[in-house]
């Protein structure tokens, strides 16, 4: 045989014991556990929760709008502090 089909067979070897292997530790593992009920449905259920307010708070929309106004604000004063230089490098860069 040449070396092509030695290494072959060796390979299919090699991946019929890993797979055999694999099974093994698989049917070892999954078995006990689905045999004694772990993965039933019946078991499973969901309990219930008595909810004692909202799950999600109502937004407070004059503090999100004074927010975005104080954001806006800082943004304008950011661009005016900005500005003189921003116009410098436009002429430096030809535009």
């Amino acid at each position: 045989m040449s070396s092509v089909h030695v290494k072959s067979t060796l390979r299919i070897i090699v991946t019929s014991f890993a797979a055999g292997a694999g099974a093994m530790v698989l049917a070892c593992l999954v078995a006990p556990v689905a045999l004694l009920g772990g993965l039933s449905i019946r078991d499973a259920m969901a309990a219930t929760v008595d909810a004692k307010g909202p799950v999600i708070e109502p937004l407070d929309v004059a503090a999100v709008q004074a927010q975005l106004a104080e954001a806006d604000r800082s943004m304008v004063a950011a661009r005016l502090a900005t500005e003189g230089a921003m116009h410098r490098l436009d002429r430096l860069s030809g535009r």
